[in-house]
C-alpha cells in the first residue's frame, strides 16, 4: 500500500512538473492554456493504456468485474490518480471550476485512493476511465478553438458534435449497460456504490450539455430569423428605391415632354402670327 501511494505522489509530481515545464517553455500563454494542455495529455494517455487494458489484456469489464487489479490496471490508476491531485490542486489554487466538476474530481480521487489501497476493482474502473476519458481531447481542443478566435468556425461545429456523441454514446448509453451488467455480477456494495455515483455524475455532465446545446440551437434559430427579417426588409426597401426611381425617371419624361409641347406650340402660334400679319398686309394692300 504505501509503495503504491508513493507511486502516485511521483506520478502527481511529474503532471507537476510537465505543467511548471510548459509554463517556462510558453510564458506568453496562459495557466489555464497549459493546465489544458496536461489534461489532453493526460487524457491520451491513460485512454490507450485502458484500452490496452480491457480490449486486449483482459478482463472484460462486461461480464469479469469484480476482481483484483492486473499490475497493468494499478499502474493505469495510479497514472490518473495522481495527474487528478494535480488538476484538483490547481482547480482550488485558481478557482476555475463549478461544484459539478469539483465533486466529479473528488469522487474519482477517492475511488482510485481506494482501488489503489485495496489492489481490487482495477476492471471496472478501467471501463469507468477510458469511458470518462475518451471525450476529453475533443473538449480540449474545443477550448483550444475558440482561445484561437475560431469559435464560429466549421472546425467548432464538427468538434461540438463529435463530443456530444461520444459523450452521450460511452458515458450515457454503454454507461448504461456496464452498470446494469455490473450489478448482475458478482460484485460487492462498495463498488457498486462508486458506480452508481459517477453514473449520476455523468448525466449531471449530460443534462448540462443538453441544456447547452438547446440555448444554442435556439440563438442559431433566432440569429437565421433576424438575418431572414433583415433581408425581407433589405428587399422591400430596395423595391422602394426602384419604384422611387422610376416615378422620378417618369416624372421627368412627363415634364420634358410638357416642356417640349409648350414650346412646339409657342413656335406654332409665332407662325401663325406672322402668316396672319403677312395675310392681313396682302389684302390691306390691295
Amino acid at each position: 500500500m504505501e509503495n503504491s501511494m508513493a507511486s502516485v505522489g511521483v506520478f502527481s509530481f511529474l503532471w507537476c512538473s510537465l505543467y511548471f515545464g510548459l509554463c517556462l517553455l510558453k510564458p506568453q500563454r496562459s495557466n489555464e492554456w497549459h493546465c489544458r494542455t496536461v489534461t489532453a495529455i493526460h487524457a491520451v494517455v491513460v485512454c490507450l493504456l485502458s484500452m490496452w487494458c480491457a480490449f486486449i489484456q483482459g478482463p472484460w469489464p462486461f461480464t469479469n468485474a469484480g476482481g483484483p487489479s492486473t499490475p497493468l490496471q494499478s499502474l493505469t490508476i495510479m497514472i490518473c490518480l495522481g495527474y487528478f491531485i494535480f488538476d484538483l490542486s490547481w482547480c482550488l489554487y485558481f478557482q476555475t471550476e463549478g461544484m459539478p466538476m469539483l465533486l466529479h474530481h473528488l469522487c474519482s480521487i477517492l475511488g482510485m485512493t481506494v482501488g489503489t489501497i485495496t489492489g481490487n476493482y482495477g476492471t471496472e474502473m478501467i471501463a469507468t476511465i477510458f469511458g470518462s476519458e475518451i471525450t476529453n481531447p475533443l473538449l480540449q481542443f474545443r477550448w483550444f478553438l475558440r482561445e484561437n478566435g475560431n469559435n464560429e468556425t466549421i472546425l467548432r461545429e464538427i468538434v461540438d458534435h463529435a463530443f456530444m456523441f461520444l459523450f452521450g454514446f460511452f458515458r450515457i448509453g454503454i454507461g448504461s449497460y456496464l452498470l446494469l451488467r455490473y450489478f448482475q455480477q458478482d460484485t460487492d456494495f462498495w463498488g457498486r456504490l462508486g458506480g452508481v455515483v459517477i453514473y449520476c455524475i455523468s448525466w449531471m455532465f449530460w443534462i448540462n450539455i443538453i441544456i447547452f446545446a438547446a440555448k444554442k440551437y435556439k440563438k442559431i434559430k433566432s440569429h437565421e430569423k433576424n438575418n431572414s427579417k433583415n433581408n425581407n426588409d433589405s428587399m422591400i426597401e430596395d423595391d422602394l428605391v426602384k419604384e422611387g426611381e422610376k416615378s422620378s425617371y417618369c416624372n421627368s419624361e412627363k415634364l420634358y415632354y410638357n416642356k417640349s409641347q409648350r414650346q412646339l406650340n409657342g413656335s406654332s402660334n409665332k407662325h401663325q402670327l406672322h402668316l396672319q400679319r403677312f395675310i392681313t398686309y396682302k389684302y390691306s394692300s390691295h
